[in-house]
């Protein structure tokens, strides 16, 4: 099994370099960093049914002009058309997107982190067309949907090979340590947020891009600090993201309304909730974001 191992440069810019480890060794450094990545994950196979069903999901979306419950667009960089930015819930509109969720393998690396009882929280595809209007501020998952505990996180499968050039993914290694911040709604408009206090994302040298190839996947905590820049190349960067959390714990805020969350993929269920202690904010409508520039 391939994970996240010791730091090294990479051009500018620090990665992860893959190695072996136990599911033991996969925990230490996830607590630690925050994320794991694992290069080379899926068979090829297995790759190319989920590229067929994403083509097929984005059929359903052919001549729409403005977003709906299932797909959000955003303008094509020449502002003359529109792209599919995300998809909703893609495990109700294609069977192997639902299947995906089951997938042993991940399980196994997912049990390692937040443990053997395991429930899906959500999925969604996000998708990195050629547009400057597909980029994700600095934020941390669990603003958008707190919970009783932090053992919840996401597993990213890249569809397409994800590069600095077309908006991988950028992560703030050991940010997750610093717990839930406040965010408000990004000034995007994909159904974002953005951490609320800027102040606290340190120099661009602590930064890491997340380059993974296609059929890699990218795991990380739902307090880990991440972003991405819009996609500057002429190649799509699609990925399906999986959020799963442990059985014992519970979503207090946020969106509910997600297709079969709460659903048990691995385990049993405890018929207890785990609570931490704290006091943390919950993203409302009046929380909208000013008129500034966004720091990606």
């Amino acid at each position: 099994m391939h994970t996240a191992g010791c730091r090294c440069k990479e051009g500018n810019h620090l990665m992860l370099a893959s190695t072996q480890h136990t599911s033991n060794q996969q925990r230490a450094i996830y607590e630690q960093q925050g994320y794991l990545i694992f290069p080379q994950f899926l068979e090829e196979g297995e790759l190319g049914i989920l590229r067929r069903a994403l083509a097929d999901v984005l059929a359903r979306a052919e001549g729409l002009t403005s977003s709906n419950e299932w797909f959000s667009l955003v303008k094509a960089r020449d502002g003359a058309g529109r792209y599919v930015r995300r998809v909703a819930n893609p495990n109700a509109l294609h069977p192997a997107f639902h299947e995906i969720v089951f997938n042993q393998k991940i399980l196994d690396v997912v049990e390692s982190l937040i443990g053997p009882n395991i429930q899906l929280h959500h999925t969604k595809i996000n998708l990195k067309p050629p547009s400057r209007h597909a980029g994700f501020e600095w934020h941390q998952d669990f603003a958008s949907f707190p919970h009783t505990n932090f053992d919840l996180l996401a597993v990213m499968l890249m569809l397409d090979d994800s590069t600095a050039e077309n908006g991988c993914l950028q992560v703030i290694p050991g940010s997750h340590l610093w717990g839930p911040r406040d965010h408000l709604y990004s000034r995007s408009t994909t159904y974002s947020s953005r951490i609320e206090d800027e102040s606290v994302i340190p120099d661009p040298s602590y930064w890491v891009r997340v380059a993974v190839p296609a059929g890699g996947i990218e795991v990380h905590h739902c307090n880990l600090l991440h972003s991405s820049l819009p996609n500057s190349g002429d190649k799509p960067r699609s990925a399906l993201l999986i959020q799963y959390r442990a059985a014992d714990n519970v979503q207090v805020g946020g969106l509910v309304a997600h297709y079969g969350s709460g659903m048990l993929v691995r385990g049993e269920l405890p018929y207890r909730v785990r609570m931490i202690e704290g006091n943390f904010g919950v993203l409302s409508p009046d929380k909208r974001t000013p008129n500034s520039p966004p720091r990606l």
